[in-house]
Formats: C-alpha cells, sequence, structure tokens
C-alpha cells in the first residue's frame, strides 16, 4: 500500500509539473494566433503590391507570388500625383503635430500645476470634446471652413485637424505631467526660474518620452484621418493621401497594385516615426534631480 502511495502521490506531482507546460502551450498557440492575424495584412498588402496583373486579377491568388515586379511602383510615382499627395499630408501632418503640442503642453501644464476657477470643468470638457463623433461636426465644420474660403484647400485642414488632436494630446499629457514630483517644479522656482522657464528646463526633458508618444499617435491620428480630407479636398492637388488612394477605386473596378503600392508607400513614414519614438521612449531618462 505504501508503494501504492507513494506511486499516486509521485502520480499526483507529476500532473501538477505538467500544468505549467499545458499552459505555457496554450499561451504560444494563442500568441502566434494573433501574430498572424495582425502581420496577415501587412504580408497580402506588400506581396499584392508587388504582384504581376495575371496573378492579381485571379478568383484565388496565390499565396507566395511566383514573379515580383515592380511595375505597380513605377506606375504609381510616374503616371500619378500620389507622391504630391504625400508630400500634403506630410505637411498638414507636421504641422498639426507642432501645433497640438504647443497648445497641449501648455494647456496641460495649466490644468496639472496652476490653480484657477474652473479648471476642473476644462479638464472635463476635453474628454467630452475628444469623444464627440465626427459624423456630428464635419457638417458644421464644412460650413464654418468654406465661409473663411478655405474650401478645396488643403489648409483648411489645419484649422479642423486641431478640434480633436488637442483634446488628445492635453488628455494624455496630462497624466505624464502629474507623474512628476511637483519638488523639482519648486527647486527651480526658489532658484528664481518663472514657469515657462520651469516647464522648458525641467518639465519638458523629464516628460520627453511622453512627449515623443503623444507626438507619435498625433502625427498618426492627421496622417490617417480621412473625411474631412475627403470633404475639404476635391481637386487632385489639394488631396491627401488617405484620399487619394481611394481614388483608384473606380465605380465597380479597382487597380489593386496601385492601391496596394499606394498603401505600402502610405505607411512608410508612420512606421519610421514609431521606431524613432520607440528609440526615444526606451532611452528617456530623469534628468533632474531633488538636491
Amino acid at each position: 500500500m505504501g508503494t501504492e502511495m507513494n506511486r499516486e502521490g509521485d502520480g499526483l506531482d507529476g500532473n501538477e509539473e505538467t500544468q505549467p507546460d499545458h499552459a505555457d502551450h496554450s499561451y504560444l498557440r494563442d500568441l502566434m494566433i494573433a501574430l498572424l492575424w495582425t502581420i496577415f495584412p501587412i504580408y497580402w498588402m506588400i506581396k499584392s503590391s508587388l504582384t504581376v496583373n495575371e496573378e492579381m486579377y485571379v478568383a484565388r491568388p496565390p499565396l507566395f507570388s511566383n514573379v515580383i515586379t515592380f511595375d505597380h511602383y513605377i506606375d504609381l510615382i510616374y503616371n500619378t500625383s500620389f507622391m504630391h499627395n504625400v508630400w500634403n499630408s506630410f505637411v498638414i501632418a507636421a504641422i498639426t503635430t507642432i501645433i497640438c503640442l504647443a497648445i497641449g503642453i501648455l494647456g496641460s501644464y495649466a490644468m496639472t500645476r496652476l490653480k484657477y476657477p474652473g479648471r476642473s470643468f476644462f479638464r472635463n470638457s476635453i474628454i467630452i470634446s475628444y469623444l464627440m463623433p465626427t459624423a456630428v461636426l464635419f457638417v458644421p465644420m464644412y460650413v464654418f471652413v468654406s465661409s473663411l474660403g478655405f474650401y478645396d484647400n488643403k489648409y483648411a485642414l489645419l484649422i479642423i485637424y486641431p478640434t480633436f488632436v488637442v483634446p488628445y494630446c492635453c488628455y494624455m499629457l496630462i497624466s505624464y505631467f502629474k507623474a512628476i514630483p511637483y519638488a523639482l517644479e519648486e527647486a527651480a522656482l526658489i532658484d528664481g526660474c518663472n514657469r515657462l522657464q520651469t516647464l522648458w528646463y525641467i518639465i519638458m526633458p523629464i516628460a520627453l518620452p511622453g512627449i515623443a508618444v503623444v507626438a507619435t499617435f498625433a502625427f498618426t491620428m492627421a496622417w490617417n484621418e480621412y473625411l474631412y480630407a475627403m470633404i475639404m479636398t476635391t481637386s487632385n492637388v489639394q488631396k491627401t493621401a488617405t484620399v487619394a488612394i481611394s481614388g483608384f477605386k473606380y465605380a465597380d473596378s479597382a487597380i489593386w497594385g496601385r492601391i496596394m503600392s499606394a498603401s505600402v508607400v502610405c505607411s512608410l513614414p508612420v512606421t519610421l516615426l514609431y521606431i524613432v519614438a520607440q528609440s526615444m521612449l526606451i532611452s528617456g531618462k530623469y534628468e533632474g534631480s531633488v538636491k
């Protein structure tokens, strides 16, 4: 009986030891499924941009291309104005990011550090304005911007985009500024710095990783925006990249090679920006200390 009990005990111990292995295998399986689910559309986009038309317009396209071609990219660059549309998107997204970061940093610092009547109201109104759906605002925005004479002008987007990018910047930066010890500011104020100098020399260097993340998302929001850009720009010279891609679909047909190559080109700036922001986030360190 003792031997049987020992065997049963050994069996129980063995089952307990194998349970983590099953959990690990299940976790790896779920991770692989999620990875394939995320990467496959990107792979298919790149693969389709390098596929000849004979393989693309079939009932069941092959998973791997037999012939690789760059004709779609050549056609996109030389036979369309898409690169000019990409430049339009870059200019609008970059200027929007700079404007919204400047407003967001000043507003977030004021709502975090300064005490004045209505501070809670302004902080809560940021969340409400950020949650306001675009479909509700695009008609009054169209009327307002058109009355200013900016119809079919890409710079009209510089008036519209801050209405939803600034609330996002403020909402995110408030949490970053709250995490910075107030003793650092007190030390700077005692040393003779004013509020703006404290913000520039103390707060911003410490919050630089967070500012880089917020700038990345702000740029992405302006870069990917479609509805306002479609409404406010009609000519090919003024269109942004997202609107130009939708123009490659005609009625019930689509030039898939041109669409996929344009999607690859359009995704490169944001991808590079995320890589740079990630390196800044990892290398970000506190540059101040309490004496």
